[in-house]
């Protein structure tokens, strides 16, 4: 069997960590896989990963990012000089360990989902192997697309994720002899009960930071629970506006009404999506949601802001849900009590979710990766 080398920063808790998992471990029946980690953060990768799978840690350690800002932020400067100089060397090492990998030419296939990563691929990997990145980012400036156009000018792919971006991307390489392909995100997951639509609550899940915008979802809730005082609102995750985001709810007396259980696991949101109606979300910009599948998958309607890319390609108006324009927290509110009130629209939207859900089964999704490693043969 033909061999793919997977490289990762770390095997953390991560949206791209866990998509990449999961991708490796419905390949090992037809390829010989590794994972080469540049970090090590814990005794155990965070998701499951088939024991088939051998993985290789590069640095036995983790970033010190949060040391060198809490020196910075001391004003110790000892200790800035000496995190400062650790810092340096990590990089160092995550270029010359990631270069050695890559020339150590015991592979057939490369794979990263990392522009750092990426780049040093483009460079040192052989024209004999081939060589493919994927792209989660959210970013269309002409800095960043002169940047990667010149650095993955080796490659044999970039792997994006949506339509849009497949659109963008085959602009940016049209002049290249770099290939741009659409692979979705897998929904690795499908629980085994779907929501019951009785609960008169909403649910959304994230990191609490400015993309996510759940400073605009607590407005949202202080607009829908003036005509329904009992709604509930499950709000998963934890992050840095955490504290805003609680002002926020007790600035609008909203204590009742949005419950926050912080950062919990995979199975603890599929639970709090079964006690809920319909999925909330508020984000400025996605890039194609795996959170949106999850919620489908259990049945629930989906009612999202109308951003650039993510929701818009999986969210049908209307049918499985609702796209609000101009980031309106007013008409989502209504729209979320207008849907909670029809019950018929309410389960119809969640069997059209539902069946759209399975088209992002790891069987279908799988073939596709099956199909573009198959390519050199």
């Amino acid at each position: 069997m033909r061999k793919i080398k997977i490289f990762m920063l770390h095997l953390g808790y991560g949206g791209i960590e866990r998509q990449t998992i999961t991708m490796a471990n419905s390949l090992t029946n037809d390829f010989i896989v590794e994972i080469i980690s540049f970090y090590k953060l814990n005794n155990k990768p965070a998701y499951n990963i088939d024991p088939k799978i051998k993985i290789k840690y590069l640095y036995e350690g983790k970033p010190n990012r949060d040391e060198f800002k809490g020196a910075l932020k001391k004003l110790k400067l000892l200790k800035i000089f000496k995190e400062g100089m650790k810092a340096i060397k990590i990089i160092w090492l995550k270029f010359k360990l990631i270069k050695d990998e890559i020339k150590e030419d015991d592979a057939d296939i490369y794979f990263t989902t990392r522009e750092e990563h990426a780049k040093i691929l483009s460079k040192y990997g052989k024209n004999s192997k081939l060589k493919i990145t994927e792209e989660h980012n959210f970013i269309s400036d002409s800095k960043y697309r002169r940047r990667i156009v010149k650095e993955y000018k080796n490659l044999n792919y970039v792997v994006v994720i949506s339509k849009y971006h497949e659109k963008m991307y085959k602009n940016w390489f049209k002049k290249t002899n770099v290939k741009i392909i659409r692979i979705e995100n897998i929904l690795s997951y499908r629980p085994k009960n779907k929501s019951k639509l009785n609960n008169n609550a909403v649910v959304a899940a994230g990191r609490f930071n400015y993309i996510k915008d759940f400073l605009t979802l607590i407005e949202v809730m202080k607009n829908a629970v003036k005509d329904n005082p009992a709604l509930k609102l499950y709000l998963l995750g934890d992050g840095e506006e955490k504290d805003k985001i609680i002002k926020k709810i007790k600035e609008n007396k909203l204590e009742e009404n949005v419950i926050m259980p912080g950062f919990v696991g995979t199975e603890l949101v599929h639970d709090y999506m079964s006690k809920s109606d319909i999925y909330l979300m508020t984000s400025k910009n996605e890039c194609f949601p795996i959170v949106l599948l999850e919620s489908m998958s259990l049945g629930l309607p989906i009612i999202s802001f109308d951003i650039l890319t993510g929701p818009r390609e999986i969210v049908k108006n209307n049918k499985n849900g609702y796209l609000i324009p101009n980031r309106d927290a007013k008409l989502m509110a209504y729209k979320v009590n207008e849907l909670l009130k029809d019950k018929n629209k309410l389960k119809e939207f969640g069997k059209y979710g539902y069946n759209q859900s399975l088209n992002y089964s790891i069987e279908k999704i799988k073939t596709k990766w099956i199909k573009l490693f198959s390519s050199m043969e």
